[in-house]
């Protein structure tokens, strides 16, 4: 084999090597990106999970504590109860894995005992995961939680904004807001 061969062979074999070396520089780089990404994955999505799982404070009376709505509230206050009473109804639709309504249903449950309130309206706790809710779900076009209508005997309906469910004196507003409907 001559020199010149020789030297093309060697070049040869070093652009392979050159080649393999970008190739695994580029593996091992998107190697790091793809892991980067799946913790970045991770931890976001544990973010969300603590946030509407369980970890809410504020409005639900102690941080990190989670409020199970339909143990407390399914017990006999249901759409059903509330139009047979023949008064306003006041109703909270909510589903229990909703971070928003876990957070609200201690503010709507004071709102629900104040005496101007039980004296002029029907309460109705509305489990929009129960099958038999289903009607009033379609109904009232629920499309997100929570959602709480005012409903007349009549049947006019009134939706109420959820930005005041939130407020440091929410349940002042919230009451103020559902005894206008009625005009007390």
């Amino acid at each position: 084999m001559s020199q010149e061969q020789e030297n093309q062979n060697v070049q040869q074999e070093n652009q392979v090597e050159v080649k393999s070396e970008k190739s695994c520089k580029k593996a091992c780089l998107y190697l790091l990106v793809g892991i980067s990404l799946l913790f970045s994955t991770i931890a976001l999505g544990l973010s969300i999970y603590n946030t509407v799982a369980g970890n809410v404070g504020g409005a639900s009376g102690g941080e990190g504590k989670k409020v199970v709505i339909s143990k407390q509230y399914d017990k006999g206050q249901s759409m059903d109860k509330a139009i047979a009473k023949n008064k306003p109804i006041i109703a909270f639709f909510y589903t229990d894995w909703c971070g928003f309504c876990q957070r609200f249903a201690p503010t709507f449950a004071k709102i629900a005992k104040d005496p101007q309130i039980k004296k002029n309206f029907a309460i109705a706790y509305v489990n929009c995961e129960q099958e038999e809710n289903g009607k009033y779900v379609q109904e009232y076009e629920v499309q997100g939680y929570p959602t709480v209508y005012v409903i007349t005997p009549e049947g006019k309906k009134e939706h109420l904004d959820n930005n005041t469910f939130f407020n440091p004196d929410s349940v002042e507003v919230v009451k103020n807001n559902v005894l206008n409907i009625i005009g007390e």
